[in-house]
């Protein structure tokens, strides 16, 4: 198991505990065609249009329960065909690692930010701690497709924007999907205040991630978005504040959650 893994698996359900911080939206269908599944305190997201069904990240690896939580929501991950990744973290590529038990989509076409190639070559380190370079672990099967800024995709006729936003990866992509729909990964952290930029130990590059938030804001400007799905805080239907304080990152302060309504205890199972 590589450090990363480690750390997912042992080390941050424990950071994490009775701060707070994140807030997944539980397994089920929020709406809007959206259909998701919580994996303690990230979310993978669906999205389904006359018969098809598009999934967003791939969640932890070897994550258990996973067959019956597609059978909760009523989706056969077979039935899979594409696959669109915010970014090679862990977390989000899990499910597809070519390590894992089991592909959860072994059907589908894979797709990912450019940038995020050189993570996967181990040419990129995702951080430093203690002075060490650490590594992602993440290896995808060969056959994925990596994606450009402002890369228009048909996907079995639903139509998909990419729009790069790095900073929490380099080459962290958001998608919008149907052009209402904006699934975004990382880069934005939501309370009952609105989003702000993602939590700066997490981001190989906080200040990069609140410029890109200003290009994902005006990207979207104009467009009716029906909801926002994010990767650790939920479902998101204010749009209004969605952009509300991303010149700042999102912290708690001793016994101040970031949201008050996040499970305690979010990563157990």
């Amino acid at each position: 198991m590589g450090i990363l893994y480690f750390f997912d698996r042992y080390i941050k359900p424990v950071m994490l505990r009775g701060t707070q911080m994140l807030h997944p939206a539980p397994t089920g269908k929020p709406g809007q065609g959206v259909s998701c599944i919580r994996q303690g305190d990230v979310n993978l997201w669906f999205y389904s249009k006359n018969g098809t069904t598009i999934a967003v990240d791939a969640g932890h690896l070897n994550e258990p329960n996973t067959d019956k939580a597609f059978e909760e929501i009523g989706i056969d991950p077979l039935t899979i065909h594409h696959l669109l990744l915010t970014h090679a973290d862990v977390d989000h590529c899990g499910g597809i690692d070519a390590k894992a038990k089991k592909n959860i989509y072994p059907n589908a076409q894979v797709y990912l930010g450019a940038k995020e190639q050189p993570y996967l070559d181990r040419t990129l380190h995702r951080m430093v701690r203690a002075h060490k370079k650490i590594y992602n672990c993440v290896r995808l099967l060969p056959g994925y497709r990596l994606l450009k800024d402002e890369e228009l995709l048909d996907l079995d006729g639903i139509p998909v924007r990419c729009i790069s936003v790095p900073g929490h990866t380099a080459g962290h992509m958001c998608y919008l999907v149907d052009n209402r729909i904006l699934f975004t990964g990382d880069c934005l952290a939501v309370n009952k205040y609105g989003g702000y930029a993602f939590w700066d130990f997490f981001c190989q590059s906080p200040e990069q991630n609140k410029l890109s938030l200003w290009h994902l804001r005006d990207a979207v400007r104009g467009i009716p978005l029906a909801a926002v799905c994010t990767g650790h805080s939920g479902f998101v239907t204010d749009i209004e504040n969605l952009f509300a304080h991303i010149d700042s990152s999102a912290a708690f302060r001793g016994k101040i959650p970031f949201d008050e309504t996040a499970p305690r205890d979010v990563c157990r199972r």
